[in-house]
Protein backbone atom coordinates (compact mmCIF):
# COMPACT_ATOMS: atom_id res chain seq x y z
CA UNK A 1 0.00 0.00 0.00
CA UNK A 2 1.31 3.28 -0.67
CA UNK A 3 1.85 6.00 1.90
CA UNK A 4 -0.43 8.10 0.67
CA UNK A 5 -3.39 5.82 0.73
CA UNK A 6 -2.71 4.52 4.17
CA UNK A 7 -2.72 8.84 4.77
CA UNK A 8 -6.35 8.86 3.07
CA UNK A 9 -7.13 6.13 5.62
CA UNK A 10 -5.65 7.46 8.74
CA UNK A 11 -7.80 10.71 8.11
CA UNK A 12 -10.80 9.11 7.47
CA UNK A 13 -10.46 7.14 10.91
CA UNK A 14 -9.77 10.28 12.89
CA UNK A 15 -12.77 12.28 10.67
CA UNK A 16 -14.90 9.35 12.09
CA UNK A 17 -13.89 9.43 15.39
CA UNK A 18 -14.51 12.64 15.74
CA UNK A 19 -17.89 13.23 13.56
CA UNK A 20 -19.17 9.74 15.65
CA UNK A 21 -18.77 11.64 18.85
CA UNK A 22 -20.28 14.47 17.95
CA UNK A 23 -23.52 12.36 16.66
CA UNK A 24 -23.58 10.72 19.90
CA UNK A 25 -23.94 13.76 21.63
CA UNK A 26 -26.61 16.01 19.52
CA UNK A 27 -28.06 12.70 18.67
CA UNK A 28 -28.69 11.77 22.41
CA UNK A 29 -30.48 15.20 22.89
CA UNK A 30 -32.57 14.23 19.76
CA UNK A 31 -33.68 11.33 21.38
CA UNK A 32 -34.37 12.68 24.99
CA UNK A 33 -36.39 15.88 23.04
CA UNK A 34 -38.38 13.00 20.92
CA UNK A 35 -39.07 10.74 24.33
CA UNK A 36 -40.22 13.73 26.00
CA UNK A 37 -42.54 15.03 23.18
CA UNK A 38 -44.38 11.10 22.51
CA UNK A 39 -44.92 11.06 26.28
CA UNK A 40 -46.32 14.91 26.42
CA UNK A 41 -50.17 16.43 26.05
CA UNK A 42 -50.55 18.76 23.37
CA UNK A 43 -52.49 22.11 24.20
CA UNK A 44 -52.57 25.41 23.32
CA UNK A 45 -52.09 28.54 25.92
CA UNK A 46 -52.92 31.96 26.11
CA UNK A 47 -49.99 34.60 26.58
CA UNK A 48 -51.65 36.67 29.78
CA UNK A 49 -48.81 38.79 29.98
CA UNK A 50 -45.20 39.97 29.97
CA UNK A 51 -43.35 39.11 33.29
CA UNK A 52 -40.21 41.30 34.25
CA UNK A 53 -37.84 38.71 36.85
CA UNK A 54 -34.07 38.97 37.22
CA UNK A 55 -31.91 40.76 39.55
CA UNK A 56 -32.87 44.48 39.80
CA UNK A 57 -36.16 44.57 37.68
CA UNK A 58 -35.49 47.45 35.13
CA UNK A 59 -34.83 47.49 31.73
CA UNK A 60 -31.10 46.08 32.51
CA UNK A 61 -29.83 43.28 34.30
CA UNK A 62 -33.29 41.46 34.51
CA UNK A 63 -35.18 39.06 31.78
CA UNK A 64 -38.77 39.20 30.07
CA UNK A 65 -40.69 35.98 30.14
CA UNK A 66 -44.12 35.82 28.89
CA UNK A 67 -46.94 34.39 31.45
CA UNK A 68 -48.86 31.59 29.76
CA UNK A 69 -51.67 30.13 31.10
CA UNK A 70 -53.72 27.18 30.13
CA UNK A 71 -56.04 24.22 31.29
CA UNK A 72 -54.86 21.03 32.41
CA UNK A 73 -56.44 18.49 33.76
CA UNK A 74 -59.78 20.63 34.50
CA UNK A 75 -57.46 23.47 36.37
CA UNK A 76 -55.83 26.29 34.93
CA UNK A 77 -51.76 26.33 35.35
CA UNK A 78 -49.89 29.20 34.75
CA UNK A 79 -46.23 29.04 33.45
CA UNK A 80 -43.14 31.66 32.06
CA UNK A 81 -42.23 31.14 28.91
CA UNK A 82 -38.51 31.08 27.31
CA UNK A 83 -36.50 33.92 29.29
CA UNK A 84 -36.20 36.85 27.16
CA UNK A 85 -38.63 36.11 24.67
CA UNK A 86 -41.18 38.47 25.20
CA UNK A 87 -44.70 37.29 23.23
CA UNK A 88 -48.11 39.33 22.59
CA UNK A 89 -50.43 39.40 24.90
CA UNK A 90 -53.02 37.45 23.66
CA UNK A 91 -50.86 35.19 21.78
CA UNK A 92 -52.44 31.20 21.51
CA UNK A 93 -49.46 29.41 21.84
CA UNK A 94 -48.52 25.22 21.45
CA UNK A 95 -47.74 23.72 25.42
CA UNK A 96 -46.23 20.37 25.49
CA UNK A 97 -47.00 18.78 29.13
CA UNK A 98 -46.83 15.63 30.86
CA UNK A 99 -50.34 14.53 32.61
CA UNK A 100 -48.92 14.19 35.86
CA UNK A 101 -47.03 17.54 35.96
CA UNK A 102 -48.24 19.92 34.12
CA UNK A 103 -46.45 22.71 36.06
CA UNK A 104 -43.30 21.77 34.19
CA UNK A 105 -44.98 22.29 30.73
CA UNK A 106 -42.92 23.66 27.97
CA UNK A 107 -43.81 25.92 25.22
CA UNK A 108 -43.43 23.96 21.61
CA UNK A 109 -41.52 26.76 19.86
CA UNK A 110 -37.65 26.50 18.56
CA UNK A 111 -36.84 28.80 21.25
CA UNK A 112 -38.87 27.19 23.93
CA UNK A 113 -38.41 23.32 23.24
CA UNK A 114 -35.34 23.20 21.30
CA UNK A 115 -32.93 26.05 21.81
CA UNK A 116 -31.92 25.59 25.41
CA UNK A 117 -30.95 22.06 25.10
CA UNK A 118 -28.89 22.41 22.47
CA UNK A 119 -27.09 25.37 23.49
CA UNK A 120 -26.12 23.14 26.25
CA UNK A 121 -25.15 20.28 23.79
CA UNK A 122 -22.36 23.20 22.81
CA UNK A 123 -19.92 22.20 26.02
CA UNK A 124 -19.73 18.49 25.83
CA UNK A 125 -18.95 19.13 22.28
CA UNK A 126 -16.31 21.75 22.63
CA UNK A 127 -14.74 18.98 25.10
CA UNK A 128 -15.13 16.30 22.76
CA UNK A 129 -13.56 18.54 19.70
CA UNK A 130 -10.77 19.43 22.40
CA UNK A 131 -9.91 15.48 23.59
CA UNK A 132 -10.83 14.01 20.02
CA UNK A 133 -7.80 15.79 18.06
CA UNK A 134 -5.33 15.88 21.30
CA UNK A 135 -5.55 12.02 21.48
CA UNK A 136 -5.48 11.31 17.40
CA UNK A 137 -2.56 13.65 17.34
CA UNK A 138 -4.02 15.78 14.13
CA UNK A 139 -1.39 18.27 13.09
CA UNK A 140 -2.45 22.04 12.86
CA UNK A 141 -1.37 21.78 9.05
CA UNK A 142 -3.43 18.40 7.61
CA UNK A 143 -6.42 21.25 8.66
CA UNK A 144 -5.12 23.99 5.83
Amino acid sequence: MSQQLIKVKNNFYKSMILLGGLVVIFGTYYLIKIQYKKDAVFTEGIVTTNYMHGINKSNFGSTVSAEIRFYANDSMVTILGPEGQPMDVGLIVPILYHANNPGNAIVYTFNGFWLHGLIWCILPSIFWVAISLSVIGVKSSEFV
